[in-house]
């Protein structure tokens, strides 16, 4: 164990990061405050006793300090709190009936009252939000029959409706007709009408073609304002209901992305790009009160931006971007505000400081921005574990382009000798890595290993020509950007550049295994979780083919050769690097098809390799058996090949 001499009265043992270490972390996400900034409620993701999967609870801790308090909404697995308008009631999503759906659910923070249960959709339902006047709750259901099983039946999806129920409860009525699927939507200041982000398919892949609309409250045909050809996501009204605000590009993944801010003209349908050219990634805006700016959060480098935008001009006031001691964390969500913006809660995080909830005030008119932190739910893993600081690393590589990464020393320096290295690459493409923190980077640094994380091009943080950068390129490009970070690590003396491992999960699977192929003597062991190998069967197979027609800029039945050059599998015969094959079995995205098409490859060429197929697994890991496997699994091949 390391030694915290910070304490001079007496040395006090610090514990490394262990495998088990994930499963004492408590993960606080969607922060909501409420309408005039006093209380806030948030979601806390945490593995009780020996459950193998996380329950969600709410809990509430009040802006002005205190210890935070369960909500008790007197339900299992709670989650997707919203504050009614009037700050008095919360709307939440809980597990109910049998077998348990996730049914809506409404609670009075009077102390006294029970959570009741306003409505029973046959498949659940999601994302409830309060109408302006607090007459109705908004949420998205899908009706009809489960898909047949047995024998399993492949036919397209139903439709994901947005419906509206009253806040006493009764009859849920759908606002949209049964021929489009809805995945976001907003209400309009004066609650008469609703934009939603729609597609006239229901299939998950369908997401990418969508469009914006608006449909009334008192249901009916959508009105189509966009002719998108990229998808967009983070729907805000202007205070005087005039204006939708929106961010769209070009995404991997379905319901969400960093990209522009649009502003559209609800009558007349004028569209204008408020953010051409910025050099960071908004992925969240919302309208101050006036209606001339526009308060939004993204990606920076491997940091994150809050900033004021002028509507008429562009004009950007920064309130913070990057060199913070603790970040705002965008992989666990966006922020909330209240009603006068004057307030913002998010979650936040460093290297070396697990997940917590913080409170800033914001001075609009001096742009001044200070953090106050709410929450110490993770104040015993601060305290008692020992960490290796990350830095933030900026390098150059091929074009000229300046590529942002995280670079984390091992925990402990064995002698004189330099540490061996690996490359966690991220999944997506669309994603980036934030200097914030991750468990499993400070679990391979307990172990002897310095981490790259790199933002190769194609990730968030330096706007939409950086993101789409990697569109027909993939494995081009952004795999040069992956190599200039070893080569920088390697010539500043931080790394042993003759023991390198590569790996990663999705997208980072991808170049994992196209790593590989391409440097086939460069890295001693890779991992390739949940891995596309062979795009043509990726595209047979996925739930949202959309993805790698839109990756690749090319389609699979008239340009398969396309889809050939770009796989690691045509070109597995070169493969000597020792590889370890994760993949859940019941995996929608990628399916696992891939992980045996490899493992074959490798065993037929005589390659050191081992697959793992995690059952009930999809394109994550969420059991805790599972992910102390991975964990301890990929530790174990580190060690025996690097």
């Amino acid at each position: 164990m390391v030694r915290d001499t910070n304490k001079h009265e007496s040395f006090i043992p610090r514990i490394p990061v262990q495998s088990e270490t994930l499963f004492a972390t408590y993960f606080p996400a969607t922060p909501a405050i409420s309408p005039d900034g006093r209380q806030v409620a948030y979601t806390l993701w945490s593995f009780e006793g020996e459950q193998q999967k996380r329950s969600r609870r709410i809990w509430l801790v009040d802006t002005q300090g205190g210890e935070p308090v369960p909500f008790g909404g007197n339900t299992k697995s709670e989650w997707g709190a919203s504050w009614s308008p009037d700050g008095k009631e919360l709307a939440f999503v809980a597990l109910d009936g049998e077998p348990e759906l996730p049914q809506l659910f409404v609670r009075a923070l009077d102390g006294k009252s029970k959570a009741r249960r306003i409505c029973s959709m046959s498949r659940g339902l999601e994302e409830p939000i309060w109408s302006p006047d607090g007459s109705h709750i908004g949420f998205l259901a899908r009706t009809g029959q489960e898909p047949e099983k047995d024998p399993l039946v492949l036919a397209p999806a139903s439709h994901q409706r947005l419906w509206a129920v009253h806040r006493h409860g009764d009859t849920p009525r759908p606002l949209t007709q049964e021929n489009i699927t809805v995945w976001e939507y907003a209400w309009s200041p004066d609650g008469k009408h609703v934009a939603i982000y729609y597609s006239t398919g229901p299939d998950d892949t369908d997401w990418y073609r969508g469009q914006i609309g608006i449909v009334s409250i008192q249901g009916g045909a959508v009105r189509q304002l966009t002719k998108l050809t990229r998808q967009a996501s983070g729907l805000a009204w202007s205070p005087d209901g005039t204006r939708l605000a929106y961010i769209s590009g070009e995404w991997s993944d379905p319901c969400r992305g960093g990209g522009d801010i649009f502003v559209i003209n609800v009558v007349g349908g004028e569209t204008r790009n408020l953010t051409p050219g910025i050099d960071c990634s908004p992925g969240w805006c919302r309208w101050l009160p006036g209606g001339k700016q526009l308060l939004y959060a993204g990606w920076y480098g491997a940091n994150a931006q809050l900033g004021l935008i002028n509507e008429q001009d562009g004009a950007i006031t920064l309130l913070e971007r990057e060199n913070q001691d603790c970040i705002l964390d965008l992989s666990i969500g966006f922020p909330g505000v209240s009603a006068d913006l004057k307030r913002l809660v998010a979650v936040r995080s460093s290297s070396t400081q697990p997940y917590e909830v913080w409170l800033a005030d914001i001075a609009q008119e001096t742009a001044q921005f200070v953090w106050r932190r709410l929450t110490y739910v993770n104040k015993l893993q601060e305290e008692t574990l020992a960490l290796a600081p990350s830095q933030e690393i900026r390098y150059l590589s091929v074009d000229g382009w300046l590529i942002d990464a995280i670079y984390t020393p091992p925990l402990y320096q064995s002698g004189d000798s330099l540490p061996p290295l690996y490359v966690e690459v991220h999944g997506g493409p669309s994603w980036a890595r934030q200097h914030s923190w991750s468990p499993f980077v400070q679990f391979l640094a307990a172990a002897g290993f310095a981490v790259l994380q790199p933002n190769m091009r194609g990730s968030w943080g330096h706007g939409v020509a950086f993101a789409d950068a990697v569109l027909g390129d993939m494995g081009g490009k952004d795999f040069q950007d992956i190599l200039h970070g070893i080569d920088y690590l390697v010539e500043q003396k931080l790394v042993n550049g003759e023991r390198v491992a590569i790996g990663g999960w999705s997208n980072g699977g991808f170049l994992s295994g196209w790593a590989i192929t391409q440097e086939p003597k460069r890295f001693k062991a890779a991992l390739i979780g949940a891995a596309i190998i062979d795009w043509i069967g990726m595209h047979a197979g996925s739930n949202i083919p959309d993805a790698d027609t839109r990756l690749l800029m090319q389609n699979p039945l008239e340009n398969p050769e396309a889809y050939l050059r770009n796989s690691p599998l045509a070109f597995a015969g070169r493969i000597e690097t020792p590889s370890l094959i994760l993949h859940g079995d019941a995996d929608p995205a990628v399916p696992v098809a891939q992980a045996y098409a490899f493992y074959r490859a490798l065993r037929e060429r005589g390659v050191p390799v081992e697959c793992v197929i995690y059952p009930r697994e999809r394109h994550g890991l969420s059991e805790r058996k599972h992910i102390k496997d991975y964990y301890e699994r990929l530790l174990r091949w580190l060690k025996r090949y690097v």
